[in-house]
């Protein structure tokens, strides 16, 4: 997963450990590198070393997508704060990603054969006139069923 949006956007996001980051950051008022690393461990159990955290945060701060904050609890600490082009940019990613969830998303889906309702997972299967047609419920299996009898 390489995402660089543009000549303007000198950063790759290669990595879900990265696009984690982001999300982090995106959905914090603040978040200190700690956390970020605390975090990483416990929602994608993947253990990033404290640099590979740091200096995507730096190159995030060098083009001017996050700022230091000052953390309250801690006189040592300082948190990090997307600032309104980190916003930006970070939704251009998102965006990005948010297609490639689609494509990969629609060519499972399943439709309908009733309603015509995009179906995931969890569907109704029945056979009618030997072919196996999917439906959302059993509801919808019946009325087509139904209907295609006349």
């Amino acid at each position: 997963m390489i995402f660089t949006l543009s000549e303007e956007d000198n950063i790759k996001v290669q990595s879900l450990s990265r696009f984690f980051i982001l999300i982090l950051l995106k959905s914090e008022t603040s978040i200190t590198g700690y956390s970020i690393l605390k975090r990483l461990d416990k929602d994608l159990h993947t253990t990033a070393s404290p640099t590979y955290v740091y200096d995507f945060l730096n190159k995030l701060k060098g083009e001017g997508y996050i700022e230091d904050v000052p953390i309250l609890k801690s006189k040592r600490s300082k948190g990090f704060k997307l600032t309104p082009s980190g916003a930006e940019f970070v939704d251009r990613i998102f965006l990005r990603f948010n297609n490639l969830m689609e494509v990969a998303i629609q060519s499972k889906l399943k439709i309908c054969a009733s309603c015509g309702v995009k179906l995931y997972e969890d569907f109704h299967v029945e056979a009618f006139h030997g072919k196996e047609l999917n439906f959302c419920c059993k509801h919808c299996a019946k009325a087509y069923i139904d209907s295609h009898h006349k």
